[in-house]
């Protein structure tokens, strides 16, 4: 496991191996506050201690809860749970939340559901908006409930930081992008285009070709309908035009 500062004010936890992620939003007069915990470790532990005093601790689903209560133990922290995953915490949570509740002036809870299952997630009121979304799939029917949220940046457990667009992001993976519209298209149905050759080709003149067909039949044949060969024709006109006499000295 290792931490890395992702901006000023946020870290991340990261196990490169199970390619999951943690993150720790850093404040220096509140208490740092942690959305979702790894697996207990002492590693982990000295890693949260080493960006500073945390009060609160915040899992998003009941899966995180059930190692939350060893973090309470080792950095003394308060876990703040939605009441559905409240019981997964062992000896409880201490702040059992709703489904949209604030936790601090510029952290907001919402809960979304989706075939029957529900998880939390966290809209920071940083950087136009950051979305963290713990290990909710952002493609999965729960998501359609985070499509009234207004963000920009989406941190998620199971993918990478993804800090512009991130909005657009979700309704891609939600197949809800508005497509482009044609600046440009057919104005009427091709019956109507058919109509429309046809009247062109009653006014058009349609001319005889250019090399005589009784001429060049066997060259055709030999070249390739396509060649434009020079006819019998012209040939013989240029052979019988009269030719400069030279002037006898």
């Amino acid at each position: 496991m290792d931490i890395q500062q992702l901006r000023s004010w946020i870290f991340e936890l990261y196990e490169p191996l199970e390619d999951d992620r943690q993150y720790i939003v850093f404040d220096a007069e509140r208490g740092n506050l942690i959305i979702d915990v790894p697996r207990y470790s002492e590693r982990a532990v000295r890693l949260m201690r080493g960006t500073g005093i945390a009060s609160l601790l915040l899992v998003t689903n009941a899966a995180r809860a059930r190692e939350a209560a060893k973090f309470r133990d080792a950095i003394g922290v308060q876990i703040a749970a939605h009441r559905e995953d409240a019981g997964a915490v062992e000896g409880g949570a201490d702040v059992a939340l709703t489904d949209d509740e604030l936790l601090r002036s510029d952290a907001r809870a919402v809960r979304v559901r989706g075939n029957g299952q529900g998880a939390t997630v966290v809209l920071l009121r940083k950087a136009g908006g950051v979305l963290v979304c713990g290990d909710l799939d952002l493609a999965s029917p729960a998501a359609r409930g985070l499509m009234a949220l207004e963000f920009s940046a989406v941190l998620s457990a199971q993918r990478p930081p993804t800090w512009n667009a991130g909005k657009d992001g979700l309704l891609r993976l939600q197949s809800e992008l508005p497509k482009p519209r044609k600046a440009f298209g057919v104005l009427l149905d091709a019956p109507w285009d058919r109509a429309y050759k046809g009247r062109l080709e009653d006014k058009m003149s349609h001319h005889r070709q250019i090399v005589p067909e009784d001429v060049t039949v066997g060259r055709e044949a030999a070249m390739g309908p396509e060649t434009l060969v020079v006819s019998d024709v012209t040939r013989e006109k240029m052979e019988r035009a009269p030719k400069p006499v030279r002037e006898s000295e």
